[in-house]
């Protein structure tokens, strides 16, 4: 999911047109992956940009790389439970309010969320972003498939964003490979 907030103000704008030469490699696996996902080229085409201008570029700057998912919960599987939640603290208390303000233009929970759902998908993981039927509660339910360690660092530190962005009545939850966060809207 792209950061509407960021880029709603570009669209009431309008938009313009540009020329771009691809090679034919290049093109034909566009081709390819647009009509797998039943979208136009220009549609696939805007989206790669946007993802690329909202999340790889500001991610990069904040010194976020790319991993191998099967290093990183190898590693995270060698700590214990207390050690997992004390590197996730330390980590938070040093890292949360600097990534907040290099990912988004403004630090809030609602852009905080909106720069990790555009984390989730730059991914590829599998998640639900939904409202209950009332309309009261928000859920993001993400599966990792990545073990309970990492679950365990993820719902612990969704627990110090909830709290940096003073979010109340809120739940964070996990299984084995599921955190889910359950925030009052």
């Amino acid at each position: 999911m792209l950061n509407p907030s960021k880029y709603s103000k570009a669209k009431s704008e309008g938009s313009e047109s540009i020329t771009f030469r691809i090679g034919k490699p290049i093109l034909d696996d566009l081709r390819q992956e647009a009509e797998h996902k039943l979208k136009s080229i220009n549609t696939l085409v805007n989206q790669i940009i946007k993802l690329y201008i909202i999340w790889h570029k500001p991610a990069k700057q904040s010194g976020y790389g790319y991993f191998d998912n099967v290093l990183i919960s190898s590693i995270i599987n060698l700590l214990s439970d207390e050690q997992i939640v004390q590197m996730t603290e330390q980590y938070c208390k040093h890292r949360l309010k600097d990534m907040a303000y290099m990912l988004n233009s403004e630090n809030t929970f609602l852009s905080y969320i909106e720069g990790t759902l555009s984390w989730l998908e730059a991914s590829g993981f599998q998640y639900r972003y939904t409202n209950n039927n009332h309309g009261d509660y928000t859920t993001l339910v993400i599966q990792f498939d990545m073990g309970k360690n990492w679950s365990l660092f993820f719902k612990t530190y969704m627990h110090y964003v909830l709290e940096y962005y003073h979010v109340i009545d809120s739940e964070c939850d996990l299984t084995e490979n599921t955190v889910i966060i359950k925030t009052r809207n």
